[in-house]
């Protein structure tokens, strides 16, 4: 296990791994760039973390150094910081390869690039990695699947699921709205939502190569309510805006 983590910003990505990490009893110092000041001092103080001087301070430090930074700063903040090797940098910054940010790191530091969701804090949920690396793939398992690409291609192609995943709030937000207007109470409304995609979503994993309209017309049979749901979606073409939606960004990760 290496010894010290350290995080170069400190916004909702650092925050989802850090909090995930210290609820899988993850004990390991943790750095914190200071960046974001307030952010920084209020990570280390729920979350027992130190608050370097400034992120070359953190990157002395730490063996494992994970830039969390706005696509935009990433490049300027790593040009200014002087690596060791055999360090490790693991980049949550979407859109920058793995060669660009080689070439703006001189020493020879092993690169991943990961993609993580807020619910890693809970230790639940799809996170990327690219290239497969055992150490950077160890810290990362208690925060949920990890799951190893083996081109940059498929790992900038998972930017698909990381999106759908911000999706889901609107998704449940919608579909309790007209429950709670019918009389359900906000939270049971919720709960049943929440567990009922919770519940499809175990079967789905556990029988990963399951053929999923067969089992939908398994489901939603003549005279259910689930084909009379069903029926409406389907009528009113509710899966091709997803669809599009996945299609699009995807356009747009290639044109980048």
């Amino acid at each position: 296990m290496t010894n010290r983590i350290g995080f170069i910003g400190s916004g909702h990505l650092a925050s989802y791994t850090i909090a995930g990490l210290r609820r899988a009893g993850d004990e390991r110092g943790i750095v914190l760039s200071p960046r974001n000041a307030e952010k920084a001092a209020q990570l280390a103080i729920d979350y027992n973390c130190q608050v370097a001087s400034s992120n070359q301070a953190l990157v002395d430090v730490c063996d494992i150094v994970i830039l969390a930074v706005r696509p935009p700063a990433a490049m300027a903040v790593l040009s200014e910081l002087r690596f060791r090797p055999q360090q490790t940098l693991v980049s949550v910054v979407a859109g920058i390869e793995v060669s660009q940010l080689r070439d703006t790191i001189s020493a020879d530091v092993s690169i991943c690039r990961s993609l993580i969701v807020s619910s890693a804090a809970y230790n639940q949920g799809a996170i990327s990695l690219y290239p497969n690396h055992h150490q950077v793939a160890d810290l990362l398992a208690p925060l949920g699947e990890v799951v190893i690409l083996d081109t940059e291609k498929e790992f900038d192609l998972s930017l698909a699921a990381m999106c759908a995943n911000g999706w889901m709030y609107t998704l449940v937000a919608a579909l309790e709205q007209p429950m709670i207007a019918a009389g359900m109470p906000a939270e049971p409304a919720r709960r049943l939502l929440v567990q009922s995609i919770i519940g499809t979503m175990a079967h789905i994993s556990e029988e990963s190569n399951m053929d999923l309209a067969q089992v939908t017309q398994g489901i939603a049979t003549t005279g259910t309510f689930t084909k009379l749901g069903l029926d409406i979606l389907q009528q009113q073409g509710a899966f091709g805006p997803w669809q599009e939606a996945v299609q699009t960004l995807l356009m747009a990760q290639n044109n980048d």
